[in-house]
């Protein structure tokens, strides 16, 4: 008989009831549909959503699967498919490693990390929280290091530069020279792509032209939307009182600055703030706080509630159900019963 570890019981128990109830409540929003022409040549121009180049990794991967499939929707949803087994096993190896405390894939539990992954699937999100998790765990080993640092840079530059500085700043893990090294051809060899794809409309070009949009999307639900960083992990992070550490607080200031000049809020906050809440897990009374908490098999109810602030500030949960043509169908017979017995009154 196979005997398996708390931890991976742990893993095999979120893929085996937790993903499918998630899925079941939230769905999933594929992004990125328009743009598998990529996966043939990264580096042609898109016609609109061209800022989605300065983030190519999935067009890279892509492009050598698409090699073999020859079919661009199917790489499409293959590369899908690796990002998430990617992750999750970078969430396993980190947690092999470091969670004798606490469990990465429990603290992610209580923020809106799934709601963000799943929401955006298509995104190269995915890939950018696995190769910062590899990196911190395999930061020794030079080919794993190296590769980490590319996905890193190629998934999101600028969050990625984010990770490397707060990484610094919150002292996390110390760096060898080969990791900076390493950080350096990265940042090199994402310039070297971007100097040899055409003028693009970046990110900063429109988030400067929609610059009025972006700062009423801030102040629009700004309580719901404050709420929706941490979503259950202010609970232990109000108890554990971590932002008496300057370092915390300067970081998380940092970073919900950062979001406040974006469209998708939630999103860009949770994807940015991966080394707080690396530093949560290092911290003693965080953990002291967060191990009261999840010792109620209750909470984990309450953890699978989560919502997101997005552009326009609208506060949304995942699909909704009358996005489904048999709900709606269902919901206007319903209306019209309700009409007629009112009609007899």
């Amino acid at each position: 008989m196979i005997r398996f570890s708390n931890l991976q019981n742990l893993y095999i128990k979120s893929f085996l009831y937790f993903f499918p109830v998630f899925l079941i409540l939230y769905g999933t929003n594929p992004y990125g549909t328009s743009s598998t022409n990529l996966y043939s040549n990264p580096f042609q121009l898109l016609e609109n959503e061209q800022w989605l180049q300065e983030s190519p990794i999935q067009y890279f991967i892509g492009f050598v699967i698409n090699l073999f499939v020859k079919n661009e929707r199917l790489t499409h949803y293959i590369v899908i498919a690796f990002g998430f087994l990617i992750l999750y096993l970078s969430m396993y190896l980190y947690d092999q490693k470091f969670s004798s405390a606490v469990e990465i894939l429990k603290v992610f539990y209580f923020t809106p990390f799934f709601l963000i992954i799943f929401y955006w699937m298509g995104k190269p999100d995915t890939f950018l929280i696995a190769s910062f998790l590899l990196l911190i765990t395999y930061k020794e080993n030079y080919v794993i290091s190296c590769l980490s640092s590319i996905f890193l840079i190629f998934s999101h530059v600028y969050i990625g530069i984010i990770y490397i500085l707060l990484t610094i700043f919150l002292k996390i893990t110390k760096f060898n020279f080969h990791n900076y090294l390493n950080f350096v051809i990265a940042v090199f060899t994402y310039f070297i792509y971007r100097i040899n794809l055409p003028d693009i409309d970046s990110r900063y070009e429109v988030i400067s032209s929609e610059i009025q949009r972006a700062l009423y999307s801030s102040f629009t639900n700004l309580l719901a939307g404050i709420v929706s960083l941490f979503m259950w992990l202010w609970i232990p992070i109000f108890l554990s009182n971590v932002f008496s550490n300057k370092k915390f607080l300067f970081s998380f200031m940092f970073i919900l600055v950062v979001s406040f000049f974006t469209l998708d809020h939630t999103r860009i906050f949770v994807l940015s703030s991966l080394p707080l809440l690396i530093f949560l897990t290092k911290s003693p009374i965080f953990i002291q706080q967060f191990k009261k908490l999840t010792g109620n098999y209750w909470i984990y109810l309450l953890g699978i509630l989560q919502i997101q602030k997005r552009g326009d500030g609208k506060i949304v949960d995942g699909w909704g159900l009358l996005e489904f043509d048999i709900f709606k169908e269902f919901l206007n017979k319903l209306i019209n019963e309700i009409e007629q017995i009112k009609s007899i009154f």
